[in-house]
């Protein structure tokens, strides 16, 4: 049977939201000029283990765009703790930021100020990541009420929508067995990064699903994934990304491939031809629609799917989706 308990804990989770905290300046100069990001909030992470093979995460920060050797200031003020490569300033509140790949200019229980420096970026590293925690969660510093000033005008782009069947492309003008739905899309940077990460590419911030049938709506828009405020668990990481999925490299686009629905019946969809739409949002409310077979990038992502079963009843009122995992 199909519930929404793993769904709705997340969800839960995902609003769950620690106070809010007032909109702050960048910690590079100019402190109120937009800096170029090169990897979002919750993109997949991938690093070896030791062993042969790789460990996963969910990024736990932004990657700001930064010169190696490049000045950087605290945000707000706090007490400082010293990482070995890291400086995490704590402010009354519980309200921390963590400035990581640097060489810190500080030292531990130190008071710092706003606008003080409080490191440099290592060699090598060419970027600073911002990480920001609210009462010990951390939260997406691209939200609304974070960083500022940032604008982002670009949509977010779905450029596919896949139905698999056993890990495999289904046909779907005549779908009978259990199947899995497959979202690739990516967010393009407001500001492109300078080279070799100037074909970086961001994962959206939210992507949601709806499904409607010959006589109308079957299921209501449902959150498939929301990197919009608070770090998701590690645990979801494989619910979330689907295989193939890469990270941003030097040289390299980044690639995602999310797991909107995992573990469909049809059988409890009852025979007939189903719109299975797709959304995808960036922190902005710029919206990515397309249709799936056409070029128009504008379009809201449909795949005509014809159900076909033995059964002639919809149980569809029973029917409930998970979109990041089947629960038993």
């Amino acid at each position: 049977m199909y519930r929404l308990a793993l769904l709705t804990a997340v969800l839960v989770l995902a609003g769950l939201q620690p106070a809010v905290a007032a909109a702050y300046d960048w910690p590079l100069k100019p402190f109120g000029a937009q800096h170029a990001i090169r990897g979002a909030f919750d993109d997949p992470r991938f690093a070896g283990d030791g062993d042969g093979g790789r460990t996963s995460a969910f990024h736990f920060g932004i990657d700001v765009v930064a010169d190696d050797g490049e000045a950087v200031y605290a945000i707000d003020p706090g007490f400082v703790t010293l990482r070995r490569t890291a400086v995490v300033v704590t402010a009354r509140g519980g309200h921390r930021f963590g400035y990581w790949h640097i060489a810190p200019a500080l030292s531990s229980g130190e008071h710092v100020a706003r606008h003080q420096l409080v490191g440099y970026v290592l060699p090598g590293r060419g970027h600073l990541h911002l990480a920001e925690s609210i009462g010990g969660a951390y939260v997406n510093p691209l939200r609304r009420g974070g960083i500022a000033p940032f604008l982002d005008h670009t949509r977010p782009r779905i450029t596919d929508v896949l139905l698999l069947e056993d890990g495999r492309p289904a046909d779907i003008t005549r779908i009978s067995g259990p199947f899995d739905v497959v979202v690739e899309a990516y967010d393009p940077p407001p500001i492109v990064p300078p080279s070799p990460w100037s074909g970086a590419v961001l994962t959206p911030a939210l992507i949601r699903w709806r499904l409607l049938g010959e006589d109308g709506l079957v299921v209501p828009w449902q959150s498939g994934l929301d990197f919009r405020r608070q770090l998701l668990p590690p645990s979801l990481f494989d619910l979330v990304y689907a295989p193939e999925t890469r990270q941003n490299r030097p040289f390299v686009t980044g690639f995602y491939r999310f797991n909107l629905i995992r573990g469909v019946d049809p059988q409890r969809l009852g025979p007939g031809v189903y719109d299975l739409q797709v959304e995808a949002f960036d922190t902005r409310s710029n919206v990515g629609r397309r249709s799936v077979g056409s070029a128009g990038t504008r379009a809201r992502a449909r795949s005509r799917l014809t159900v076909v079963t033995s059964s002639r009843t919809s149980a569809v009122v029973e029917y409930v989706w998970s979109s990041y995992a089947r629960a038993r």
